[in-house]
């Protein structure tokens, strides 16, 4: 690393220095580096995790986030593009539904003080 690198650096999650969101994403896994052999520190980035069927480290990271993983020590395999877009709005729940659905799942269960 070099002594630019070494000093101190924005949180993740404020890294893209444009102030405009990322057009893209990446689908990566987060391996141990040269010089970071243990992958839990990964879990204090605030990046954001996805399943993976081996049990990997899989996350969806911005080019900057990809950056600073790398300089932090760690290995970054970039497996797909994932662009940016809004989600589909019958993807999003109305309020109203997730309540029915919620209360409709907690029917039985006892609350704490008797509500």
């Amino acid at each position: 690393m070099n002594e630019a690198s070494e000093s101190a650096q924005p949180p993740l999650r404020n890294g893209n220095t444009g102030g405009d969101e990322p057009a893209v994403r990446f689908d990566a896994t987060v391996q141990p580096g040269p010089t970071i052999r243990d992958l839990e520190g990964v879990a204090d980035l605030d990046l954001d995790r996805i399943p993976d069927p081996e049990g990997e480290v899989r996350v969806l990271v911005t080019p900057d986030e990809c950056r600073r993983l790398l300089e932090s020590g760690y290995e970054v395999r970039l497996h797909a593009v994932v662009p940016v877009r809004p989600l589909p709005a019958e993807l999003v729940a109305r309020d109203d539904a997730v309540m029915a659905w919620l209360e409709e799942h907690v029917q039985g269960i006892e609350r704490a003080g008797g509500a």
